[in-house]
C-alpha cells in the first residue's frame, strides 16, 4: 500500500541563493580549492549493533570486518582531535551499526559540537520513531521520547538523512529487512524531524536516503525525489555501493538496467533546471553529480572513511580501496600518504571512484549532460 507522509511543500521554484546540499555533507568549490590538501571531512563507524537487516547493506559482510580490533569511544575522540589539526570541519556517521542504538552516541555528538565540528547521521529512523527505543538508549540522559531526541539532535548541530526507500509499505519493509509496519515508524520519525525544524534552513539539515536505487524502487524514485526536494528535503538518489552485501558482483542483481538509471538521472537534472534548484550553466561547468541532482561527491578529494576496526578506506563505496590502518599508522601519516590527498585533493567533482563503471554506468554522465544541453539550449 502506498503511504505518503503529510508534509507541506516549501518550494515550487527555488530561490537563487538556494544551496543544493545538506549541512555537513558536501564541500563547496571555493573551500575545496582554498583548503586543498586538508582533511576536511571524515566518515566514521560508531558501534556495531543495528536492529535492521537491510539486504543491500554496505557494511554487513564487509571485507574490512575480518579485522577484529575495534575502535572504542576514547579512540574516536583522539582521532577527531588529531583530524582537527589536519583541517577537519565535519563528520558523517554511516555505520557499521545504527549510532542511535548506542547509548554513547549523544555523548559523542555533544563532544563534536564542543569542538565546533558539524555532524550528519544516516539513520533509518527506528529509534526516533519509537519512544520505547528512545527510552531504552537515552533515558539515562533524561530523554524519553522521539520528540525529545530530535530536539537534542537539533541543539547539537546534527543533520539527519533518513532512510526513505519507498512510499510502498511492503517495499520499504523489504529494503530494511522488516515487515510492512516499519513504514509507520519511519514516517513518524520524519514528521518529528520536520516539526523540529530540520528542513527550515538553507542548506537544509534533513535529507531522505532514497539510496540505493534498485530494481525494487526505481519506478517511484523520481516521484520521491520531487516530493522531497519541494519540501526542502535533500534526496540522496544513487545506485548501490559495491561494498558489503553488494560487494563482488552482488550489486548486479539489484541494480536497474543502464537505460533506466540514465533516464532517472536525466529527469532529475531536468527537474532541477526547471525549478531553479540548479542552473543549467552550473551543471555544464561542474558536471553531473554521481548523486542524482545533488551536490557533487568530493569525499575523496578531502576526506577518508574510518571503519569500526581501524581500517581506513578511501570512501564507503568500496571495501577494498584501503588507505591504511589506524592500529599501524597515525591518521596524519595515513592522510599525508593517501591517494585521496595526493591524487584528488582540490578536485571539486570526483564523480564516484567506487561505483563508476559498475552500478553507475560509464556513459551516464555524458548522456545526461548531452540531453540537458540539447533540451535547454
Amino acid at each position: 500500500m502506498k503511504i505518503v507522509p503529510y508534509i507541506k511543500p516549501i518550494y515550487s521554484k527555488f530561490p537563487d541563493d538556494y544551496i543544493n546540499d545538506i549541512r555537513g555533507w558536501g564541500i563547496d568549490k571555493e573551500t575545496i580549492i582554498k583548503e586543498k590538501g586538508k582533511l576536511l571531512t571524515l566518515d566514521i563507524d560508531f558501534g556495531l549493533y543495528c536492529s535492521l537487516n537491510c539486504p543491500g547493506c554496505f557494511r554487513k559482510n564487509n571485507k574490512v570486518d575480518t579485522v577484529k580490533n575495534e575502535l572504542g569511544y576514547d579512540d574516536l575522540v583522539k582521532l577527531i582531535l588529531e583530524a582537527k589539526k589536519l583541517g577537519l570541519k565535519q563528520v558523517k556517521f554511516l555505520g557499521a551499526g545504527e549510532p542511535q542504538e548506542n547509548a554513547r552516541f549523544l555523548e559523542f555528538i555533544r563532544f563534536l559540537k564542543s569542538e565546533n565540528i558539524i555532524s550528519m547521521q544516516f539513520t533509518k529512523g527506528q529509534v526516533i520513531g519509537d519512544d520505547l527505543k528512545v527510552k531504552e538508549y537515552f533515558g539515562q540522559y533524561g530523554i524519553f521520547t522521539g520528540k525529545e531526541l530530535v530536539e537534542e539532535l537539533y541543539k547539537n548541530d546534527v543533520s539527519i538523512t533518513l532512510g526513505f526507500n519507498s512510499f510502498d509499505d511492503k517495499i520499504q519493509g523489504k529494503m530494511v529487512g522488516k515487515g510492512k509496519e516499519f513504514i509507520h515508524i519511519r514516517n513518524r520519525a520524519l514528521k518529528l524531524l520536520v516539526d523540529a525544524g530540520f528542513n527550515k534552513t538553507n542548506p537544509t539539515r534533513l535529507g531522505l536516503g532514497l539510496n540505493p536505487v534498485t530494481n525494487w524502487n526505481i519506478n517511484e524514485a523520481f516521484d520521491i525525489y520531487k516530493w522531497g526536494r519541494l519540501r526542502n528535503l535533500y534526496v540522496v538518489a544513487t545506485p548501490t555501493m559495491v561494498s558489503g552485501r553488494a560487494g563482488d558482483n552482488s550489486w548486479k542483481y539489484i541494480t536497474p538496467p543502464t537505460e533506466d538509471i540514465i533516464e532517472l538521472y536525466r529527469k532529475i537534472n531536468q527537474f532541477n533546471i526547471d525549478t531553479n534548484l540548479q542552473k543549467k550553466e552550473f551543471i555544464l561547468e561542474n558536471g553531473v553529480s554521481s548523486y542524482a541532482g545533488g551536490h557533487v561527491c568530493n569525499q575523496v578529494a578531502c576526506g577518508l572513511y574510518i571503519t569500526l576496526n581501524g581500517v581506513v578506506l578511501r570512501c564507503p563505496g568500496s571495501d577494498i580501496a584501503i588507505e591504511g590502518n589506524i592500529w599501524e599508522n597515525s591518521l596524519t601519516e595515513i592522510w599525508n600518504n593517501s591517494l585521496n590527498k595526493n591524487e584528488l585533493s582540490g578536485q571539486y567533482n570526483c564523480r564516484c571512484i567506487a561505483k563508476d563503471g559498475k552500478s553507475i554506468p560509464n556513459k551516464l554522465y555524458k548522456k545526461v549532460l548531452e540531453v540537458c544541453i540539447k533540451k535547454n539550449s
